[in-house]
C-alpha cells in the first residue's frame, strides 16, 4: 500500500516488533519537547512488550525495513479503545497516521465495535479531531510541575 509521501506499507503488529516498537514511541513522544523527568516517568507506559502485542490488534507503518509507525487498538468486549499512536517525527504529516487510524477503526467495525475511544496528548488531538473525532470529556493527568495537566478523552463514533 502506498500512501502520499513514499512506498509506506501496513502491515499487521507482531510480537516481535516490541523493541523497535518502544523505541519508536519513545522518540515519538519525546519529539514534543517534554521534561526529561515525565519521559523517564512514562518509561513503562511507552514500552510495548511483545505479550502486550499479542494481545491486541495493532497495525505498524513501514518503508523499506524501517518501522515509521504504530497504532494498537484494544479491544475487551464491545468497547474499543486506540493506543500507542505513534509516528515517527521525521515521517509527520505523509499520511501515515490516518492510515493506521483509519485500519484500526476498520478492525473495530469488523469486531461489532460501535465507539472507539483514545486518550490523547494534547499536541495529537487536532489530529484525532481531523479524522472525525469528537471530545467528550478530560482525564486528570499530573505530572510534576503541573499537576492540573489533563489529556482530553475523545471518540469515534463508527
Amino acid at each position: 500500500m502506498r500512501l502520499n509521501d513514499g512506498p509506506y506499507h501496513i502491515r499487521s503488529a507482531d510480537p516481535a516488533d516490541a523493541v523497535a516498537l518502544s523505541a519508536l514511541a519513545h522518540r515519538a513522544k519525546a519529539h514534543w519537547g517534554y521534561p526529561a523527568e515525565w519521559i523517564s516517568t512514562w518509561t513503562a507506559e511507552l514500552t510495548l512488550t511483545p505479550e502486550y502485542l499479542g494481545a491486541h490488534d495493532g497495525f505498524v507503518a513501514t518503508t523499506g525495513d524501517d518501522i515509521v509507525g504504530v497504532c494498537m487498538l484494544e479491544l475487551e468486549g464491545r468497547r474499543a479503545e486506540l493506543a500507542h499512536m505513534w509516528i515517527a517525527p521525521d515521517h509527520h504529516r505523509r499520511g501515515i497516521g490516518r492510515q493506521l487510524v483509519e485500519q484500526a477503526l476498520v478492525a473495530a467495525r469488523r469486531r461489532g465495535v460501535s465507539c472507539v475511544r483514545v486518550i490523547s496528548d494534547p499536541f495529537a488531538e487536532p489530529f484525532y479531531l481531523q479524522l472525525g473525532a469528537r471530545r467528550v470529556s478530560d482525564v486528570a493527568a499530573p505530572m510534576p510541575g503541573a499537576e492540573d495537566r489533563i489529556l482530553p478523552l475523545l471518540e469515534f463514533a463508527i
